[in-house]
């Protein structure tokens, strides 16, 4: 391809490469694999400013991994499940409420404030001691209902994930959501179809769920999960996908996940041994998966992500935008 060249100044044709640099986080050396430039008029190398992978956001989670420290979304989603604002949240740990929105967004956090937030994810009950001690930082109906809530943590996660629905996913059915309102149970089992009995990276797994959704609603009018899709640097994913993970693997555990290496790289890969509930899906939705299923089988995570970008609702749109369901009649399967 063509594009200007800063070394020669000049407009000429240029060939992407890919070589592996090393990052220092905190005395930690991490690999990466950085895009590069190569000018076929002066033959000097120059960095992709714009690259398909964020190389501070992949080191800052490969760190956190290697110290088991918790990642943004494990913070938000905790915070989320509580009900609380950012606001809320960073009074009842005494950090300021721009860190902490920092951490949310990326940041790498502090080992003490790890520790601190640790603290809390661990034995969310010990937000009770600091409503007792600070009893003007929440409302008396939003301590009274937190409180609550609290104590019916040790009942089961399962009010976890309602919270969590409660929380995020409380929309009307829209043309962002395919006309439905979001069904976890469904989504349950569309994870289960698509991850029984094989291991699935994460990234194939969200695309294989915009295209069942887009294609269902193309061809009857009404998404089956009811989820709403963003615009993401790797193709289109279900809005708030990290939280239905950690809901359906972590908190009613009904799939398995699995951090696999392979190179220098990490990835997430899910799988279950039950089987779907089947009988959960209406015909039309079963037919739908199977083909999506068929359609993706032999596609590698690369091969999947590219082939969504020529998607018209990812081009139309741009990072962090909701992608409409009105673009499931472009659908390219």
């Amino acid at each position: 391809m063509n594009t200007f060249c800063p070394i020669c100044e000049q407009e000429t044709e240029i060939n992407k490469i890919i070589e592996s640099d090393e990052i220092d986080i905190r005395g930690e050396i991490i690999s990466v694999e950085k895009e590069y430039f190569h000018c076929q008029k002066c033959d000097e190398k120059f960095e992709n400013l714009h690259p398909e992978m964020d190389y501070m956001d992949f080191a800052y989670r490969e760190y956190r991994r290697r110290k088991a420290w918790l990642q943004p979304e494990d913070i938000k989603v905790f915070r989320d499940s509580l009900g609380l604002t950012q606001q809320q949240f960073s009074d009842i740990l005494g950090i300021g409420v721009a860190t902490l929105n920092r951490y949310e967004n990326g940041s790498l956090q502090s080992e003490a404030h790890e520790q601190l937030i640790r603290l809390f994810v661990d034995d969310p009950s010990l937000i009770l001691g600091v409503l007792n001690r600070k009893p003007n930082l929440l409302t008396k109906s939003e301590q009274e209902k937190l409180t609550d809530y609290l104590h019916q943590i040790e009942k089961g996660k399962s009010v976890l994930v309602r919270k969590t629905i409660e929380n995020l996913a409380n929309y009307s059915p829209d043309i962002f959501s395919g006309g439905k309102t979001f069904d976890f149970r469904k989504l349950i089992h569309v994870f289960k179809f698509f991850c029984y009995n094989s291991r699935i990276y994460k990234t194939k797994l969200n695309k294989l769920l915009f295209y069942a959704d887009y294609l269902h609603y193309r061809d009857y009018g009404v998404s089956i999960t009811g989820l709403r899709y963003a615009h993401a640097p790797f193709g289109p994913v279900p809005n708030n996908f990290e939280t239905w993970l950690v809901a359906s693997s972590k908190w009613i555990e009904e799939i398995e996940s699995e951090e696999v290496y392979f190179d220098e790289n990490v990835g997430e890969t899910f799988m279950s041994d039950d089987p779907p509930d089947m009988n959960v899906f209406q015909p039309s939705e079963i037919k739908v998966l199977q083909s999506i299923k068929e359609k993706f089988l032999g596609f590698s995570c690369r091969e999947i992500t590219n082939y969504s970008h020529d998607e018209i609702g990812y081009k139309n749109t741009k990072d962090g935008e909701l992608i409409s369901y009105i673009y499931a009649q472009d659908l390219r399967v």
